[in-house]
């Protein structure tokens, strides 16, 4: 018996947000409507995401022993994700990001500081944790740990999923050993030197994956799978507060729908409700919902209990 439905590997930090009306040229002082201190970074909130569907789920990262730190670990062990993984490094910074939300658009723009607890070296990654899970989920970041933990789930038949928004050529040798490529525009764009998310699709199959998918902001997604090309657009939501993690909350929502075996068009439909409904807040993870919450978004003929 596994203990973890999923173990996620990759960036934790603290993101400082603020609200402005519209974003002020240089040297142009703006006063902000709303200022929040959350837990953020791909992994970790993605693991948040499916922690609040009903998963069990560990991360393996690394933090400093600064006070940002102590808020990242409390921030997951308060949505219940299990930190065997989680490494503390007592000299060194943690991650940090300050995001700014453009009021009425949620559009963000995010400025980080990786810190100086990073990366996480190969002898630090917990293996059991990996071992002991059911699906792993990766950023790449911490590139030879992930190389790591991707090469000993294949061993283990443990399926792989990798979210990547930028564009590193230390990545590409890992994707042969990704199940579910599930990157942003960003990254396919920029890797293939193309605008076409169809034909960056074709070239991202290449590698041997289950699934790949691009997600393409307020205009959903593309997927392809088994050899169908799948569209999904982006559901809509009111009030749309903010964007900041929108792709996170994608990527939990996927594997909660993966694991549990729906069709292709239902996971990406019920990811995309996952996606939207954490807009209604300021933050990655202030709104994100409960599994009621995402399936009541579904219309009814992607709903998985018809």
């Amino acid at each position: 018996m596994k203990r973890f439905d999923v173990a996620g590997l990759g960036q934790c930090s603290i993101d400082l947000l603020a609200t402005v009306s519209a974003y002020p040229p240089v040297d142009v002082k703006a006063e902000t409507s709303a200022f929040e201190i959350q837990g953020g970074g791909p992994v970790a909130t993605a693991l948040v995401a499916a922690s609040r569907l009903g998963l069990s789920t560990a991360f393996l990262g690394k933090i400093g022993g600064d006070e940002y730190g102590e808020l990242i670990r409390k921030g997951l062990e308060d949505e219940r994700v299990n930190l065997e993984g989680l490494v503390t490094a007592p000299d060194k910074t943690s991650q940090t990001a300050f995001i700014a939300v453009e009021q009425g658009s949620g559009r963000r723009t995010i400025f980080w500081h990786r810190g100086s607890a990073f990366p996480l070296e190969v002898d630090e990654l917990q293996k059991d944790v990996i071992r002991q899970s059911r699906f792993l989920h990766l950023d790449g970041l911490h590139i030879q740990a992930s190389f790591e933990a991707a090469k000993l789930a294949r061993r283990m038949k443990i399926p792989v999923m990798l979210d990547s928004g930028t564009y590193r050529p230390e990545i590409e040798p890992l994707l042969p050993l990704i199940d579910y490529l599930v990157v942003g525009k960003g990254f396919a764009f920029s890797f293939l030197n193309t605008k076409d998310p169809v034909e960056a699709l074709q070239e991202l199959t290449t590698y041997g994956c289950r699934m790949v998918c691009i997600t393409l902001g307020d205009e959903g997604c593309v997927a392809a799978a088994n050899g169908v090309l799948f569209r999904q657009r982006a559901w809509k939501v009111s009030p749309l507060i903010d964007t900041t993690g929108c792709g996170d909350a994608f990527h939990g929502g996927l594997i909660y729908a993966l694991l549990k075996q729906w069709p292709t068009p239902t996971c990406l439909g019920f990811a995309a409700a996952v996606a939207a409904l954490k807009c209604r807040a300021l933050g990655g993870r202030a709104a994100l919902p409960t599994l009621e919450q995402a399936l009541n978004l579904l219309p009814k003929r992607l709903h998985p209990v018809s």
